[in-house]
């Protein structure tokens, strides 16, 4: 179930969240994250989800024990991971620098009659995220290499994350198969070549031979996602 924002921050007339670009990311993880937010705030602009984001130069990073600041830091990380925010300590335990998959950290507190309410947002992206991808070795020989993914992987795991940010917890994730969009649980990799990472993509459902796999990029919300933005920021 997902979380709401705290009421200070849902009623804004912008109804904007703001984004710290941490200086530590990476210059192909800033690329990502600049099509993700751009996406992001395409998809919001047509499916009417109620909030956008915006990541301005003069963003400050979130007060450690205060409401001061961006509402959202973007940081890319591997291994034990601490973090400061709205005065507690938090700890990501063996985060993978190598898995095709973020982790956003919804920090809550009680304020007054609003319970258990979003007031910042910590999302950590994979350094440098791996997959297979078949290099020629021969004329018709190829062998399984590791290399790191391509950027239209690296757009959607950062895009998945700010539909986290929007409040949805992992047992909102949609799931492998036709209802799969953005938000899904586990997608499939598919590599291009070794020398082709431009070609990698997450495949979303394989419908059977009639029919094309769905593969993403290209980027779209499904009815239960959209849903579940719209109600937590109507």
């Amino acid at each position: 179930m997902s979380t709401l924002w705290e009421d200070s921050i849902r009623n804004r007339k912008n109804k904007q969240l703001t984004i710290f670009i941490a200086p530590t990311l990476s210059k192909p993880w800033r690329r990502a994250f600049d099509e993700a937010l751009k996406t992001f705030n395409q998809l919001s602009t047509t499916n009417k989800l109620g909030v956008t984001m915006a990541a301005p130069s003069d963003a400050k990073q979130p007060d450690p024990d205060g409401e001061g600041g961006a509402d959202v830091q973007f940081d890319m990380g591997k291994g034990d991971i601490t973090f400061t925010a709205l005065g507690q300590d938090f700890a990501i335990k063996s985060f993978s620098g190598t898995a095709m998959h973020g982790k956003t950290e919804l920090i809550r507190r009680q304020t007054g009659s609003q319970s258990d309410r979003i007031g910042k947002a910590f999302v950590f992206v994979p350094e440098t995220p791996m997959i297979t991808a078949q290099m020629r070795i021969g004329r018709d020989k190829f062998k399984d290499v590791q290399r790191e993914v391509g950027p239209a992987i690296k757009h959607f795991i950062a895009a998945h994350e700010l539909i986290h940010v929007c409040g949805l917890h992992n047992a909102d994730h949609t799931r492998y198969g036709p209802d799969a969009d953005l938000f899904i649980e586990q997608p499939q990799p598919f590599s291009g070549a070794f020398d082709k990472p431009d070609e990698d993509r997450f495949v979303l459902h394989i419908p059977g031979h009639s029919k094309p796999n769905v593969v993403s990029p290209p980027i779209f919300l499904k009815k239960a996602t959209v849903d579940k933005i719209r109600d937590n920021w109507k």
